[in-house]
């Protein structure tokens, strides 16, 4: 009777996951679009390299796939690059202007006297640049002076050139024009910067909605605003409907890429898009497959609906090479979404989505009632006892998550669901090795689907608890990774240990039996194979593992991901399922009971990395649903092969040496 009740709660709060679980996927459903994003300086560079004018390099480039530009904000560096001045030292201003027949030179240098020995000084003969860089250069620094003397122009700036060469000093429109007549998506890449005012980011919005942009993405280390005007540019683009992109990296990291994102998002109503841009190095180094497949990686397994092509010059190629490099590596990405039916066409963004605090209420007391469970397998538990815990199980989770302690409720009911139910599926799994019944098969994929829905209730309540738009565009995340991947197999060990290994000795004489276990080779051989395993396993887990992945490995994944998109897991297909049904298999035939053991620890494996998949909230619930499907697929499949094979070489062990199976 008890345990129903704490089933009908557990089933309730599968009803209610599923009603948030579909909420979320409606709302990534509406998520959709690829742009592939040409960054404007790296194309006029590109264009400069290869001979070729700007906007013929863009018609080339539109025609292979790319369908937006982003225009960055004006930079010294940039300017000096196409000839459009010169800037140095005040230290080496001041030399030039002994000799130097510059007379707004001169008179910059008096006006600087007291500046910064690497203070910037700029020269310039074209009155455009000087009127634009000294209005914005004025808004965004103090210490700024100009001269001119009709026909030179002088600018000096009291800020180390180190530090000024690459700050954004606002758009020069005529990009904007430019991306507009070639009949691409203009975007807007705004730099943040100190002194920044509530008209500054009126005067940003409002050049924006003259030029019809309705996308941003922002350059630099911060969102736009500073501390203290945040909350006002975020407020601002909510009200105006722009859209703004989320940096992912291409390696994982535990922080903001970018200062102050997460409550600019909030702010802004995570009208937002995810962004993914590789490195200059990588840009440099990879071929057309490798670059073109990092793309494609990061829309299906990140959700990204930008990529950001900031073409590297390869010095040692000539122009036309380096032209048709990325133009072909272009059209390779765009076959790709092609072939999966991702269109090229504006990002429609993300929209504001928070599951109800009363569903994650429910939700977390199955999480409770599950965990009341898990504990029954290992100590027996009185009615009154279980019953007892579930109440302040109860009252806990209302209380945190009525609290200032939400977040952290949400993030300690989803990995406790991480860990509970893969560990309850074991648990069942245990339960049924003690009897066989029907046939080879019906035994070993009835109870192995049995045992997966049973984490897949974790998993569930995962994927619907947090799923709140600050999860799913990864501006927070699931914690504790190496603790999901850890305890169920622990609580595996532990389960055997204390419920069914030698069941006629209590605790005490089963740990003075082990110590004096005469232990065979085969199974010292047996012991050092899975230390070696859970060794790798361990350091590959988590945001940054320390175990890297081969180049065959690599190639394999890439086979995967183009044949069936929603690449399965191989600890799952290959270790994980495969081990659950060499657990089954092995008890069905009747090797000794030893083997559950160590197949069991293999098959806890599975069945938790089944949970984690979904604790991966940035990658779409389908191509999670569809992973795990073509993992339990592939896995049963792997598994009979791998119970056959087995089958033959113990027992051929044991017609050749007598070793007992």
């Amino acid at each position: 009777m008890r345990n129903r009740i704490f089933i009908g709660i557990i089933i309730l709060s599968c009803v209610v996951a599923l009603y948030a679980g579909y909420g979320r996927y409606t709302v990534e459903s509406g998520y959709k679009n690829v742009e592939i994003t040409g960054d404007l300086d790296a194309l006029k560079a590109m264009a400069d390299y290869a001979g070729m004018d700007t906007e013929e390099l863009i018609s080339k480039y539109k025609a292979e796939g790319m369908n937006s530009i982003a225009v960055n904000e004006v930079r010294l560096k940039v300017l000096q690059s196409e000839g459009k001045l010169s800037y140095m030292t005040r230290t080496d201003a001041a030399a030039l202007g002994i000799t130097s027949g510059n007379l707004a030179l001169k008179r910059i240098l008096a006006s600087a006297e007291g500046f910064l020995p690497d203070s910037t000084v700029i020269l310039t003969g074209d009155r455009s640049v000087y009127e634009f860089l000294a209005k914005n250069l004025t808004k965004r620094y103090d210490g700024v002076v100009y001269s001119t003397d009709g026909e030179y122009y002088a600018i000096a700036v009291n800020k180390p050139i180190k530090n000024l060469e690459t700050d954004g000093l606002g758009f020069d429109t005529r990009d904007f024009e430019l991306v507009k007549a070639s009949g691409l998506i203009p975007v807007a890449r705004i730099e943040n910067y100190e002194g920044l005012r509530d008209r500054d980011i009126d005067e940003y919005i409002n050049m924006l909605k003259s030029y019809g942009i309705d996308q941003v993405v922002f350059g630099g280390d911060e969102v736009l605003g500073n501390e203290e005007k945040i909350d006002y540019a975020g407020k601002r683009f909510k009200e105006e409907g722009i859209a703004f992109g989320i940096i992912e990296l291409p390696v994982d990291k535990d922080y903001e890429t970018q200062e102050g994102m997460s409550r600019f998002a909030k702010r802004a109503g995570y009208n937002a898009f995810k962004l993914f841009s590789l490195s200059e190095k990588e840009m440099a180094a990879y071929d057309k497959i490798e670059m073109a497949d990092k793309w494609y990686r990061a829309v299906i397994d990140r959700n990204v609906r930008m990529i950001y092509v900031r073409p590297e010059i390869r010095a040692d190629k000539p122009g036309v090479y380096n032209v048709n490099f990325y133009g072909d590596t272009i059209a390779v990405f765009k076959g790709y979404m092609d072939d999966i039916g991702e269109k090229i066409g504006k990002i429609v963004p993300f929209k504001e989505y928070h599951v109800p605090r009363i569903l994650q209420v429910v939700i977390g007391l199955g999480v409770v009632a599950g965990s009341v469970m898990l504990l029954d397998t290992l100590i027996p538990l009185s009615d009154m006892m279980a019953h007892l815990l579930m109440v302040l199980g109860t009252l806990i989770t209302i209380g945190t998550l009525y609290s200032r302690f939400f977040d952290l409720g949400v993030k300690a009911l989803a990995l406790a669901s991480s860990v509970v139910f893969p560990s309850l599926a074991m648990a069942y799994i245990m339960r049924v090795c003690e009897k066989k019944q029907g046939s080879f098969i019906s035994y070993t994929v009835v109870n192995f689907v049995k045992a997966s829905l049973i984490s897949a209730v974790g998993a569930l309540y995962i994927a619907s608890i947090m799923a709140d738009s600050k999860y799913l565009l990864k501006l927070d995340f699931f914690r504790g990774v190496k603790v999901s991947f850890v305890a169920p197999v622990v609580y595996f060990l532990v389960l055997y240990f204390v419920r069914y290994f030698r069941k006629d000795l209590n605790l005490r004489d089963k740990i003075a039996y082990i110590l004096n276990l005469n232990v065979k080779v085969w199974y010292v051989v047996i012991a050092v194979v899975a230390a070696v395993v859970a060794f790798i396993y361990i350091s590959r887990t988590g945001n940054n593992p320390a175990v890297g992945v081969s180049d065959l490995e690599l190639q394999f994944r890439s086979l995967l991901e183009h044949t069936l998109v929603a690449r399965p897991r191989e600890k799952e297909f290959l270790v994980g399922y495969p081990a659950l049904i060499l657990m089954l298999g092995f008890v069905y035939q009747g090797f000794k009971k030893e083997w559950s053991f160590v197949w069991g620890i293999f098959a806890s494996i599975g069945q938790l990395s089944l949970v984690n998949t979904f604790s991966h909230l940035r990658a779409p619930l389908g191509i999670s649903i569809e992973r795990t499907i073509y993992g339990m697929v592939l896995g049963i499949i792997i598994g009979f092969v791998y119970f056959v094979v087995a089958r033959y070489i113990l027992g051929y062990l044991k017609r050749k040496w007598g070793v007992g199976v």
